[in-house]
């Protein structure tokens, strides 16, 4: 993809002190995401949606460069969903190129714009979410300035059940990504919350709220924006009759009614959001990526899916169907998983061979299934040199997000080395 994309820069003039190109490039773009997003219910559906809001007609796609870690933004003042050029080059495997360079190649070749229309489409549709709520509901994002928490948990399960449709109506993708034979920043990045599904939609949820509030320094929820409003309310009574002021607070007052009206209707909707469609496709998702980790011999991927989801099925009111299927091909990815190791140990780093042992552990001990006999010496002996690999990665790890992980595993490890199974 570099070559496409530096062979085509090279013919184009240098780049002017504007971006003329934006208009023409918006409306490709903005018709060539529909295309892809049209192709799935979900994404018909977000559209129908959105055909019903005036300023969606105006809505633009833009593309500029960020130093942040969006690879795309709603900005509800510019009406515009920017995509961030910092990626799109980081995926074209390109460097160098101006703002104004990246415009002009995603204009003129229709090839190198497919390319990253064919990858980034679901972080597109993400921002088109976002969008809608912000036609829908502008008086909250208006007074917090960005998009309360509540707004992610609608758009990440809009986008992962869109993901959910397209892959399981071509898997190929996942299956490469699955078995490592292909990656790149888009994928990764789309495939993160749809990977770490349960079927507890509270644990879903906390995972965002985690995301956003300890990383990204938090968002606002539609509960604090409206007591915010209503503190501030109260303090500018006293100033505006003070003031002579009193049409300006009287603005204020019906601006809190309408959040608190936003509020109301936006708490209905996400909750019949999530009743009516959480329980069926947390499932057959589970089942489905589960399914196709056991056929690649994906075994970590594969407990997570299926033999976690074992445990918590009969919670969740799942039609028998899908609860035996769940419960079936869980406990056959426990049997194939620990029959793996036994046969491939030898040929695993320590850093594998723990990942497998602890995706075993964790989803005998959520089923209530012994920990397999044949495999407690050899996790006696590896998980001693887990935690010393994991401290060593942590000590000079500088990103949050891997440092959390390697954090995560540590202490996974250090309590295993300290409690070996009987």
């Amino acid at each position: 993809m570099k070559g496409l994309f530096l062979c085509l820069a090279l013919l184009l003039p240098a780049p002017a002190a504007a971006y003329p190109h934006d208009a023409a490039l918006s409306s490709r773009l903005k018709r060539e995401f529909a295309v892809q997003l049209s192709s799935s219910a979900v994404g018909r559906e977000l559209y129908a949606r959105l055909e019903k809001a005036p300023k969606y007609k105006a809505l633009r796609v833009l593309v500029r460069r960020d130093k942040g870690d969006a690879f795309a933004w709603f900005d509800p003042d510019a009406n515009a969903v920017y995509l961030n050029s910092k990626f799109i080059l980081k995926f074209f495997d390109a460097r160098g190129f101006s703002g104004a360079q990246v415009v002009e190649v995603l204009w003129s070749n229709k090839k190198v714009r497919a390319e990253l229309v064919k990858y980034a489409h679901p972080i597109y549709l993400h921002e088109l979410v976002h969008a809608l709520q912000c036609y829908l509901y502008p008086e909250y994002r208006q007074d917090a300035g960005a998009n309360p928490l509540e707004f992610e948990y609608e758009a990440y399960l809009t986008e992962d059940m869109y993901i959910h449709e397209r892959m399981k109506a071509a898997p190929a993708l996942l299956r490469d990504f699955i078995r490592g034979s292909y990656t790149d920043i888009y994928t990764d990045t789309v495939f993160g919350t749809y990977f770490a599904l349960s079927l507890d939609p509270d644990k879903y949820r906390e995972k965002i709220r985690r995301h956003y509030e300890e990383r990204l320094g938090g968002y606002l929820s539609m509960h604090e924006a409206a007591e915010k409003r209503q503190a501030g309310l109260a303090d500018s009574k006293i100033l505006a009759y003070a003031g002579g002021r009193v049409g300006e607070y009287a603005r204020d007052k019906k601006a809190l009614a309408r959040l608190r009206r936003e509020k109301s209707a936006y708490a209905a909707f996400l909750e019949d959001f999530y009743k009516s469609r959480w329980p069926a496709f947390s499932a057959d998702a589970l089942l489905f990526v589960g399914g196709i980790a056991l056929e690649e011999k994906n075994y970590p991927l594969a407990l997570d899916c299926l033999a976690v989801a074992d445990a918590n099925a009969g919670s969740y009111g799942l039609p028998p169907e899908a609860l035996t299927a769940l419960k079936t091909k869980g406990a056959v990815a426990i049997l194939e998983a620990a029959a793996f190791v036994r046969d491939e140990q030898a040929r695993m780093d320590t850093e594998t061979l723990a990942q497998h042992l602890k995706a075993l552990e964790r989803a005998c001990g959520v089923t209530g299934r012994p920990f397999p006999e044949g495999l407690r010496d050899l996790r006696a002996a590896n998980y001693p040199k887990a935690m010393l690999f994991y401290s060593e990665k942590l000590s000079i790890e500088k990103d949050p997000a891997r440092r959390d992980y390697y954090r995560e595993n540590l202490d996974f490890f250090s309590a295993g080395a300290a409690s070996p199974q009987d």
